[in-house]
Order: structure tokens, then C-alpha cells, then sequence
């Protein structure tokens, strides 16, 4: 009898002890095994440790980051910034800071302002162009880029000067550029928001 009950003790032991084997879903610990996830506020912790650089981060940035075989301990900043992009937030540098809010508010932070075509900028990382359109009305290219950009995007024209103000990821900021220098070859004759008014 007592033996019985020594073995239906262990039994029920045995799943518990299982349990706690398995690593937590919020973060990871090497001597468990390889990490499958970790909280974003912890890859950005671990990030700071390593670098020495500080982050102020806003109290809506959570998520849980699968990382698909990624060692936490070795994600750089480009891939820092992918998995914000991914995950719908931003880093902006400020002086010292890097602050990380929600992507809906990167077109109101004080992002990097770029004029020239080869600016150099992380392929995630949130930019300002300023880009005066030649042959096309700039007004008249938003309603066609619009749709190429994310929902956090900015796109506005300034007609005075036929300028058009892009806020997105570098990346995309690339590929509009792209498309727009299309445009403008494809209208090699035209006068901007003049060319309307061809005779």
C-alpha cells in the first residue's frame, strides 16, 4: 500500500516538475534552452546593457517578440529597429535618448530631415525627405503615392514651391524616390502644376 501511494505521489510530482522546465514566454534564459520569445521591453534592456545606450520608452510599447532563432544578446540596432517596424513602433534618436513610441506618433518626433537622394539612414529608420518635383504637380502625385505608404506615413504637398514632404522608413522613402524619378522621365515636358495649363 504505501508503495502505491510513493507511486501515485510521484506521478502527480512529475508534470509539475515538467513544468517548470519550460521556459517563461516573457523573456528567455540560456541555461533553458534556446529563446523562442521575449518582451520588447527586455530585447530593448539587454540592447542598452550592451551598447550603453539609453532609451525612454513609451508605456504603450509592449509586445511579445518571437524571435525566430535570433539571439537576444546579439541583435544589433538595424535589426532592433526591423523588429520595431514590424511590431507597429518607432526609435528616434533625441540628443543622447533614444525615445520608442507607437508608429502613429513618429510624424510628430523630431526626425532626421533629409534633401538629398543619398542620404544615409538605417533601412528602418523613421525620415523626414523634402523633395522638389520638376515635371510633375506635386499636389497631384499624393492620391497616387499614398496608397505605397504605411497607415503611420506622412505625405503633403506644399504647392508654393511644388515640394513634397515625406515622413516613412528610410527604406520606403527610397522606393517612392524611385517611383516619383519615374514619373518625372515619363512627363519629361511637363511645367509641375503648369502643365494643366498647356495650350
Amino acid at each position: 500500500m504505501k508503495i502505491r501511494l510513493g507511486l501515485m505521489a510521484a506521478l502527480l510530482v512529475l508534470p509539475l516538475l515538467a513544468g517548470a522546465q519550460d521556459p517563461a514566454p516573457a523573456g528567455c534564459n540560456k541555461a533553458k534552452g534556446p529563446c523562442e520569445s521575449i518582451e520588447l521591453a527586455d530585447l530593448i534592456e539587454r540592447y542598452s546593457k550592451r551598447t550603453g545606450k539609453q532609451f525612454i520608452i513609451d508605456p504603450r510599447v509592449r509586445a511579445v517578440v518571437p524571435l525566430g532563432g535570433a539571439d537576444p544578446d546579439r541583435v544589433s540596432y538595424e535589426k532592433l529597429l526591423a523588429i520595431l517596424t514590424v511590431n507597429q513602433f518607432v526609435a528616434v534618436t533625441q540628443g543622447e535618448w533614444i525615445v520608442v513610441v507607437p508608429d502613429a506618433n513618429a510624424r510628430q518626433m523630431p526626425t532626421p530631415v533629409y534633401t538629398d537622394k543619398n542620404f544615409k539612414a538605417a533601412a528602418d529608420e523613421t525620415v523626414t525627405f523634402v523633395l522638389p518635383v520638376k515635371h510633375l504637380c506635386a499636389a497631384q502625385t499624393v492620391p497616387v503615392l499614398r496608397p505605397l505608404m504605411p497607415q503611420a506615413a506622412h505625405l503633403a504637398a506644399y504647392p508654393d514651391g511644388n515640394l513634397l514632404i515625406i515622413s516613412d522608413h528610410a527604406n520606403n522613402v527610397r522606393r517612392l524616390l524611385t517611383v516619383i524619378d519615374a514619373m518625372e522621365r515619363a512627363e519629361p515636358d511637363g511645367r509641375g502644376c503648369d502643365s494643366s495649363k498647356k495650350d
